[in-house]
């Protein structure tokens, strides 16, 4: 092994940590949820972390997941993990949980089940605790490999693109420029045990194949593939930004209406634009009204635009929980009358949604937002930690001056009349109508957006902006702290 023990582990250190601050991963006195299973990867995570941890300040929690799929073995990676955190000193969360068979709207890959079981749990967790980041331990061969595995289903840029760095306000993937070669050797150099999953041999899996075969005759070809792989998602993930921003402006200008259940686009404005942005365009406008789900795949948005562009009208096609019809020179996108007979019975119930009292005694608490799926977690925080946050300030969260809320707190869909006064604006008063108008968020999207109430002033458009009369300052003494999950995003800037 070239170079002295020391040089090594404080290069793999000093490589994260620079990760950390170019990417904005991780800032300063930002508690971090850790998922480890016990291999290699996530034991260097969670061992680097624990290094800066002194330095940044950083409070860690542990996060183990044990399907029971590999019976003695999955108990003892359990068993590893809780030891080393015994050893490490902190605290640790193991959950059993169990893998849904097939059925409607599953995936048929146990990995892919297990994975949105995973997720789902880490985001859970993460509103349960208040913590700021989550964790991951993917490496650059990672990369390598989801890169590989979406060329050879035919991917467009955005599957080509490969892991972000970072997703949403949430997940965060500190390892994703480093090798495991560099794990490897960072773990010999500690002398740090870890545990080697049997599954990951099974020729069934199609990753591991590219792992173990695919990958070994690229190194032979060009002994930094690894490297290059990644590098190239880097590069690829931004042209796709790009062009996610161009279609987004273009979507505007093509839009002749929108409400929360139909949006209607100009068909000769859609069909004028190079081929790139009219798929991101249909697939933007149809992600509107169906939020929850990914989009529809590139070859089926490949079929519909080339139906579109052939008939004049007259043509229907239903996509999912959407129905799309060319008509007129236009092109409606319609959600379908058992989807909105869903939408709409969700959307009821949540005109106003009474919050338990917030006092010291019934913090913290977690407010749910069907409509979304969002979830709102509230809860005191130290002066210290209070501090800390206003230097950091997020859309997610709202750091509240305990002193200025007024029991009870209540969340619900705005209404017209609606007024704030937003943080910034030297105590004048705004619309939120001028204030949804000025941040580009359609109709459908505001009826979606939560407002959290103390008693009857609005106190944060959550997601979004804090009231200037709730918010805490530099001079508060008691801080109170809210964060959502899965907010309506903003399609433009105030």
């Amino acid at each position: 092994m070239a170079g002295s023990s020391t040089a090594l582990q404080h290069s793999l250190r000093n490589k994260v940590a620079q990760a950390l601050r170019a990417r904005a991963l991780l800032q300063p006195g930002q508690s971090v949820l850790v998922a480890v299973s016990g291999g290699p990867d996530s034991v260097a995570l969670l061992s680097v972390l624990h290094e800066l941890a002194p330095a940044w300040s950083f409070s860690l929690t542990v996060v183990h997941c044990n399907y029971g799929l590999r019976g003695a073995e999955s108990d003892g990676d359990a068993s590893f993990v809780i030891e080393l955190c015994r050893r490490l000193t902190l605290p640790c969360i193991v959950r059993s949980l169990s893998i849904p068979g097939r059925g409607p709207g599953r995936s048929n890959s146990l990995q892919a089940r297990a994975r949105e079981l995973r997720y789902r749990l880490f985001r859970d967790l993460s509103a349960e605790l208040g913590v700021d980041r989550v964790a991951l331990g993917h490496t650059a061969d990672d990369q390598a490999e989801t890169v590989l595995l979406r060329m050879l289903r035919g991917a467009g840029l955005r599957g080509l693109g490969g892991m972000p760095h970072s997703r949403g306000n949430l997940f965060v993937r500190p390892l994703l420029t480093v090798t495991r070669r560099e794990i490897l050797s960072y773990l010999e150099t500690k002398r740090l045990s870890f545990r080697t999953d049997s599954s990951n041999a099974a020729s069934v899996y199609l990753r591991n194949r590219v792992r173990h075969e695919l990958l070994p005759v690229m190194r032979s070809l060009a002994p930094a593939a690894v490297r290059l792989l990644a590098r190239q998602a880097d590069i690829v993930r931004e042209d796709d930004r790009l062009l996610e921003r161009l279609a987004d402006r273009r979507l505007v200008r093509a839009t002749l209406s929108r409400d929360s259940q139909t949006i209607i686009l100009d068909r000769g404005a859609l069909l004028a634009q190079h081929a790139a942005l009219q798929r991101r365009m249909l697939r933007q406008a149809m992600q509107a009204l169906s939020p929850s789900v990914g989009g529809p795949r590139g070859d089926v948005l490949l079929s519909l635009l080339a139906s579109v562009s052939t008939r004049r009208s007259g043509g229907s096609w239903k996509v999912g929980s959407l129905v799309v019809t060319s008509e007129q020179g236009q092109v409606r996108i319609t959600v379908g009358a058992s989807a909105r007979r869903e939408t709409e019975a969700h959307l009821q119930p949540a005109s106003s949604i009474p919050l338990q009292a917030v006092t010291q005694s019934a913090l913290p608490c977690t407010l749910p937002w069907p409509p979304t799926g969002a979830l709102i977690r509230i809860t005191m925080v130290t002066r210290e930690r209070g501090r800390a946050l206003l230097k950091t300030p997020s859309p997610t969260v709202a750091i509240f001056d305990a002193e200025q809320l007024s029991l009870p707190l209540t969340a619900r869909s705005w209404r017209p009349g609606d007024y704030f006064f937003p943080a910034g604006m030297a105590g004048r008063r705004k619309k939120l109508q001028d204030y949804f108008t000025d941040a580009k968020l359609g109709r459908s999207m505001r009826e979606h957006i939560p407002l959290l109430l103390s008693r009857e002033h609005i106190a944060w458009i959550v997601g979004q902006r804090i009231d200037a009369r709730f918010a805490a300052t530099a001079s508060t003494t008691r801080f109170i702290l809210a964060r959502v999950t899965h907010p309506v995003r903003r399609k433009g800037v105030v």
